[in-house]
């Protein structure tokens, strides 16, 4: 379970449930089915006419996974640790030997370049197909990256549809104080509930689905570095100045950004 997302949420809960009085005194009051489901459903809509059944299919799992599932890469800095012990043991073996030490590490993108070491196959071949898939991993994620976050445009977009239809209930009959109460309600919670979906969920999940993105294709470019490095016979202290180099080259990437 990724606990700092679990947080988040918990955290976003007390916030509303103490920023918002009435909401202690009658939480029923902030809950409408009709603007529920225009604003949730609405979004979905929206996004799959934007997407492939593909992609919309695999998001629900990824999202599945980044709230309550574990982290399935190493992360840069213990890929380097990894990668440094290679590079000392394959001082003295053989490439059949480094191939057989991949049965201990729990990556699945590094014990196939160590699979492949093992399986004889050229440097030159093992480093371009590594490349290949860091390439199609990148394009996989910024899909999933890019959905999300359409998700986090959709959805005030909906919240703004329901007010309008919410002003149009009150207008049709201004003599019916229930018909104006249900009508403004209705306007209202739509575009609160889009806000929420938009601002605390859709976008928060976008961006973090970004972060892990940039951790794990980091990591995967470590490997590739770090295989060309041990494949070559490179000292252990060379090998760990270098790829250290990619995490400090990365953070100053980040900063530039911001």
């Amino acid at each position: 379970m990724n606990l700092n997302v679990i947080a988040g949420f918990v955290i976003a809960f007390f916030a509303l449930y103490f920023g918002a009085p009435d909401m202690r005194e009658d939480i029923v009051v902030y809950l409408r089915v009709d603007a529920f489901v225009l604003v949730f459903f609405g979004t979905l809509a929206s996004t799959l006419i934007s997407s492939s059944f593909e992609d919309f299919g695999g998001l629900f799992k990824i999202l599945r996974r980044v709230i309550f599932g574990k982290r399935q890469f190493v992360m840069p800095y213990e890929m380097i640790k990894i990668l440094v012990d290679l590079s000392q043991n394959a001082q003295n073996m053989s490439r059949q030997a480094l191939g057989d030490s991949s049965k201990g590490i729990n990556d699945m993108f590094l014990t196939r370049s160590l699979e492949m070491v093992g399986a004889g196959l050229e440097k030159d071949f093992i480093i371009q197909t590594l490349e290949a898939d860091i390439i199609e991993v990148k394009n996989r994620h910024l899909k999933m990256v890019s959905t999300v976050r359409t998700m986090g445009s959709f959805a005030p977009m909906f919240g703004m549809a329901g007010t309008v239809i919410g002003v149009i209930q009150v207008l049709k009959n201004v003599t019916d104080i229930d018909n104006i109460v249900g009508g403004m309600a209705l306007a209202l919670l739509t575009t609160l509930y889009g806000l929420f979906f938009s601002s605390l969920l859709f976008i928060p999940l976008s961006n973090k689905l970004k972060n892990l993105s940039d951790q794990e294709v980091l990591a995967k470019e470590i490997v590739v570095e770090g295989m060309n490095m041990v494949l070559d016979k490179e000292i252990p202290l060379k090998v760990e100045k270098h790829l250290t180099s990619f995490i400090h080259s990365s953070r100053k990437d980040l900063e530039k950004k911001k």
